[in-house]
């Protein structure tokens, strides 16, 4: 068996030192592998899309494995830190809550028959319209609207993505597109965005090249990430160097709708409080929320992480990433906190890796603006709380 320095070496990169032992975790996850969102693909481009046989937006049998593989390699650290036994956990040590969708709530039993294989764990969920994940905007004063739309423009127009417009432009041959027959707007690159009007109970929009762009690119990372052939992702048409080019558009999207702190903020208020009463209330060994990118990308701003690049990734909320919080106790009754991004490579992901205590997921120590750590990447738990007041 791996020793505590030695395994923690392993899975984080950094050791903890001998005398800490690990007293809770609680991860925030992205669901796993899932077909393209978008039912309107075949409008951006006359080239033919590759057949899924699942529905819009529902988890694959690759997101089924993948979870199983991240479920597997966490249960596995839990046991050999301690902090849940071989076997089946007590019934109050582990707590699993997933939003509605489909996707979010296979992903969490995926996870939950692999970590706890033969164990009675119950995955939570709440009504249809679950406001702890639903990133609907709450603040519905004028003031708010024009604070948020005024930060939303002006991350837009500091966007400067013409290389990559004109990359998928041709990739999609999108000049011979029914939205270019339809519409009569036919590049990427000087058609207009638009930020749809600001309101409560919806979620933020662009309408324009930027979201047709964002439907795309999403839907050739789902090609990749579920093991299509080459010549089906993206039509064979992506290297290295081009995924980078693409992924600026969705990361220039995702910026424009939650980038700005009061927005996201609001977005994921629901979200950090109920992980706030976990935090501080909560004894529970275990917890394990199952939501989306944008829980998470909301989550990280609203909460002011620092800026962070995950790397071997392209997106800054991976499929089936996790952000792990973990709780440490010292030898002299002191309590810390550490957080890292645990997630798949963009070459992990497509090729069903198996995971281990010896070959990990990619793990990125991630820092609170208002949570100082020290050169181990600890912030004190007291800190922590005290952040958490405000919220």
């Amino acid at each position: 068996m791996l020793t505590f320095c030695v395994l923690l070496s392993v899975l984080f990169a950094q050791a903890v030192p001998e005398k800490f032992k690990l007293q809770r975790v609680v991860v925030l996850s992205r669901h796993n592998v899932r077909s393209p969102l978008s039912e309107h693909l075949a409008e951006s481009s006359p080239r033919p899309w590759p057949h899924w046989d699942e529905k819009s937006g529902y988890l694959t049998p690759k997101g089924v494995y993948l979870e199983g593989l991240m479920a597997d390699f966490f249960s596995k650290w839990l046991q050999n830190e301690g902090l849940l036994p071989h076997g089946c956990p007590e019934k109050n040590d582990v707590f699993v809550y997933a939003n509605t969708k489909q996707r979010t709530k296979v992903t969490a039993r995926a996870f939950v028959l692999k970590a706890f294989p033969g164990c009675n764990i119950t995955v939570h969920f709440g009504d249809k319209s679950d406001p702890v994940f639903s990133p609907f905007v709450h603040n519905n004063t004028d003031t708010f609207k024009k604070e948020v739309l005024e930060n939303m423009q002006e991350v837009l127009d500091s966007l400067h993505l013409n290389s990559s417009y004109e990359l998928l432009d041709n990739i999609l041959d999108y000049k011979d597109s029914d939205i270019c027959k339809t519409n009569l707007k036919c590049d990427l690159a000087t058609d207009m965005n638009k930020i749809n009007e600001i309101m409560a109970g919806e979620k933020p929009t662009v309408s324009g090249p930027l979201k047709i762009c964002n439907m795309v690119i999403d839907a050739f990372k789902m090609e990749f990430y579920n093991g299509f052939s080459i010549p089906d992702v993206a039509w064979g048409e992506l290297n290295n160097s081009r995924w980078e080019t693409l992924s600026k558009l969705t990361e220039g999207y995702h910026n424009v709708i939650f980038n700005s702190t009061i927005l996201a903020k609001d977005i994921a208020l629901p979200l950090i409080k109920y992980m706030k009463d976990i935090f501080i209330n909560k004894n529970t060994k275990f917890t394990l929320l199952m939501g989306h990118d944008a829980n998470i990308l909301t989550f990280v701003t609203g909460m002011r992480f620092k800026p962070y690049i995950l790397p071997n990734q392209y997106e800054k909320a991976p499929i089936g990433g996790k952000i792990v919080f973990q709780k440490w106790l010292n030898s002299k009754g002191q309590c810390f906190l550490k957080i890292h991004y645990v997630y798949g490579s963009t070459d992990q992901l497509r090729l069903g890796s198996k995971l281990s205590l010896m070959k990990p997921p990619q793990f990125k120590v991630l820092e609170l603006e208002d949570c100082p750590v020290n050169d181990e990447g600890f912030c004190t738990w007291d800190s922590f709380e005290k952040l958490l007041k405000d919220f």
